[in-house]
């Protein structure tokens, strides 16, 4: 996987996939091109649940994809008690990767075993890496229900930048990106038919009735939202591990505030030294919009290494801002629980293969 010294054209890192081409595959890196493979490809939850998208890779040609459906059992392993409790977890993850082995992807023997082995051992540090999006998720949401100017919402956002918190760029860009379109609700992207801000705000909405969620900030409403999330950062955060891509990867998703929008103007960047990084593509923003973006995270500074006790305050502080912009007492006894239930549990512990 080599970088390019220009941006890749997301027509060149997107495919849709018919019959419906509700389902995207895409090359997250803005300077890495798609290439003659091999790819590994990212699941999320619906592309492991529904596996219509594979029948669309030629048959001769599936042995160029390695499947990692590692987004997609994360998420559920967060969100599903019944499989974290079930007697053999692996039947499950078996019967869900059986579509898609009979269609000629190779799994390596004992797959279901290993992946299942891996959440068990890590569960608390995995809940603890989910859970620091859930405070980014609230005050995304909190500013752009607030009935107040971009100007306004943007001080906000800056005066959180200052705060003595983890300070993640891509989602501090994902904010600042959110308030603009919220100023500029008809601005649509290069060849979509509908304005962007119309999908991140189908995003954030609630959905009673559906996948436990009620009609404000609740556990199930930050797990949700996260695990969609967590695919556009997935990637990056391997990548800043060490960990060893086959081939390059590329994402498998069905959400369209992923793939009409983040993935599309807010790539991850590939860095000579694997650091996470994110950049700003147009595809239709404006160069005010582009520039204001990068202006939000500019005075953000790296910092160095930080104690345990001080890495607890800054996200503890964190949760506590995102809790205090909530509109409800329920919303920020959520952060609370969250934070004291998911956080802090495996805030100190390492992954273990």
């Amino acid at each position: 996987m080599e970088s390019s010294n220009q941006p890749i054209p997301y027509a060149a890192r997107c495919e849709r996939l018919p019959p419906s081409g509700t389902t995207a595959l895409v090359w997250p890196f803005v300077n890495v091109a798609k290439g003659e493979g091999p790819y590994e490809l990212f699941l999320d939850t619906n592309a492991l649940a529904r596996t219509e998208w594979a029948e669309q890779l030629p048959a001769a040609e599936r042995v160029r994809y390695t499947l990692n459906p590692w987004p997609a059992l994360m998420e559920q392993w967060m969100s599903n008690q019944k499989l974290r409790e079930s007697p053999d977890p692996a039947a499950w993850v078996n019967d869900r990767l059986a579509p898609l082995a009979s269609r000629g992807f190779l799994f390596r023997e004992s797959f279901a075993q290993q992946q299942v082995a891996l959440l068990r051992k890590n569960e608390t540090a995995l809940r603890t890496q989910f859970s620091l999006i859930f405070p980014y998720v609230a005050l995304m949401r909190s500013l752009l229900s607030q009935k107040v100017p971009p100007e306004e919402a943007l001080a906000k956002l800056d005066a959180l930048m200052q705060a003595d918190v983890p300070r993640f760029t891509g989602m501090a860009m994902l904010l600042a990106l959110s308030v603009l379109l919220k100023g500029r609700q008809s601005l649509k992207l290069d060849g979509d038919p509908k304005p962007a801000y119309s999908y991140l705000e189908s995003f954030l909405s609630f959905q009673p009735g559906k996948k436990d969620e009620a009609d404000h900030i609740t556990l199930p409403y930050l797990r949700n939202r996260a695990g969609d999330l967590n695919l556009w950062l997935s990637v990056p955060m391997l990548r800043q591990a060490g960990y060893a891509f086959v081939g390059t990867p590329a994402l498998v998703t069905e959400d369209k505030a992923l793939h009409r929008v983040i993935l599309r103007t807010l790539p991850p960047v590939l860095t000579p030294n694997r650091a996470m990084g994110f950049g700003v593509d147009s595809n239709g923003l404006d160069p005010e919009i582009c520039h204001r973006i990068v202006m939000a995270v500019g005075p953000m500074v790296v910092r160095g290494t930080v104690t345990s006790q001080e890495k607890e305050e800054r996200l503890g502080r964190l949760f506590a801002m995102a809790g205090a912009a909530c509109a409800k007492p329920e919303e920020t006894a959520a952060l609370d629980e969250v934070w004291r239930t998911w956080c802090l549990p495996g805030m100190h512990d390492r992954f273990v293969v």
